[in-house]
């Protein structure tokens, strides 16, 4: 099952397993992000911060959507949506992570220490 970053419309496989990403997410809520950081400096630009925004875990199917909120400057400037994709089909699994949002089944960053 692939791993797949999603910034800027755009669905990058990356080499990252299920096993990498939770520990990845073990040792604190932004280091997933550090995975994959530089694939995203190169889309957006200098990554000038990271903020998690939402998570959507499902241990069963081993899926995961990991949501991230990065400030960034390049040949712009601004903030985007990056998320973290663990799933067979990428757009599905971020339509059940919308749909858990829409339920409140998701955890908010918020919601982290």
């Amino acid at each position: 099952m692939p791993t797949s970053v999603y910034v800027l419309d755009e669905v990058v496989p990356i080499p990252v397993g299920w096993a990498e990403l939770l520990e990845a997410w073990e040792e604190g809520e932004l280091k997933p992000f550090e995975l994959v950081r530089g694939l995203v400096e190169g889309k957006l630009g200098r990554v000038k911060g990271v903020k998690l925004y939402g998570v959507y875990f499902k241990p069963e199917t081993m899926t995961a959507v990991i949501e991230y909120v990065v400030d960034f400057e390049g040949q712009g400037s601004g903030t985007a949506s990056v998320k973290l994709v663990r799933a067979e089909d990428p757009g599905k699994a971020i339509a059940e992570y919308y749909e858990a949002e829409r339920k409140g089944l998701t955890a908010r960053g918020e919601r982290f220490p």
